[in-house]
């Protein structure tokens, strides 16, 4: 995307005049002093509309440590700013706070007025809508759920691991495979991965639809659900022309359960047959392999899955041993 038709603007995260760059996209346009992106201002926008119902900059807002918030792998370029704001702990699924938003069993439910996710349920493993079941749990009635999630405007949504059970990534001269073991007990493996933040990082699990993104939140318990696409330009976000991927914002329906949590994925009709080709920018697909190179990483995978099983079963053993020894 081309820079916009104008020099300046105010970035609404640290309140500053940031000069127009040509890389003007969802990931680009860098404020010069705080470095925010289109979408960590496009987020920001939101949520002062949430609270003021008018832009403001986030270097603005009125401390509120009675305000009870949540992030879910928040960039340091506003949660820095959310944390002096609120009572605001960002989670992270490979660093601590550690959490899973998929097992919330150690979370307190009912106690967050915000969560804000910043690009995280197109990693979940499947089936997808329990990240959006436990994201209501967690919110208080009136609660607002903030996110980005990259998706398309395609009638449907693309899962790359529509079968995903048990799985592990094998590691060989060409690159990573993943290797997954089906309900069935049947093996797959998969090449071409896609990752966030670098190979080994963070492993994208599919690239949601808009239409199907919205019923999984509208059926997991939310209302007021809105999806911010306009173009912003005082503030430097200028977005309308991506073709998705806009922030969402949802508030806890407190008069309603969500649908069921369950293993099978009700929205199975949603997703694109795992042959289906889909001609879109976003969407790299996984290719499944067989033959000798396949053989290997199941090889690879089994064995890592043995060493890691007896290393448990070793800490269990002194553990019990500890604890009911006289």
């Amino acid at each position: 995307m081309s820079a916009p038709d104008y020099k300046q603007y105010t970035c609404n995260l640290c309140g500053k005049e940031s000069v127009v760059v040509p890389d003007f996209h969802r990931e680009g346009g860098a404020c010069q002093h705080c470095g925010s992106i289109v979408r960590f201002r496009a987020l920001m926008f939101a949520l002062s509309h949430h609270f003021y119902d008018k832009p403001i900059p986030l270097a603005s807002f009125s401390p509120d440590r009675n305000q009870k918030a949540l992030g879910l792998s928040d960039a340091p370029h506003y949660a820095d700013k959310l944390n002096n704001l609120f009572d605001y702990t960002n989670y992270f699924y490979h660093a601590e706070p550690f959490l899973d938003i998929c097992n919330i069993e150690n979370m307190a439910v009912g106690s967050y007025d915000l969560l804000i996710s910043s690009d995280v349920y197109e990693h979940v493993s499947p089936p997808r809508h329990v990240a959006f079941v436990n994201s209501w749990h967690l919110l208080k009635p009136g609660g607002l759920m903030l996110l980005t999630v990259p998706y398309t405007m395609l009638p449907k949504t693309v899962e790359h691991f529509p079968h995903l059970n048990q799985f592990g990534i094998a590691r060989d001269q060409q690159g990573m495979l993943l290797v997954n073991q089906r309900k069935d007990q049947s093996v797959e493996v998969y090449d071409r991965l896609t990752w966030h933040g670098g190979e080994g990082s963070t492993l994208e699990m599919r690239v949601y639809a808009e239409a199907d993104l919205l019923q999984i939140i509208a059926d997991a318990g939310f209302k007021n659900i809105k999806v911010w696409c306009d173009d912003y330009p005082e503030f430097g976000i200028l977005q309308a022309q991506q073709g998705g991927s806009f922030v969402i914002s949802a508030i806890k329906d407190g008069n309603r359960m969500p649908i069921a949590v369950t293993q099978h994925d009700p929205y199975i009709d949603n997703i694109y047959p795992e042959d289906a080709e889909v001609d879109h920018f976003l969407v790299n697909r996984p290719i499944r392999i067989t033959g000798e190179r396949a053989k290997k990483a199941i090889s690879q995978w089994k064995d890592e899955k043995a060493v890691h099983t007896a290393s448990l079963f070793s800490r269990i053993k002194r553990y019990l041993h500890r604890k009911f020894r006289k």
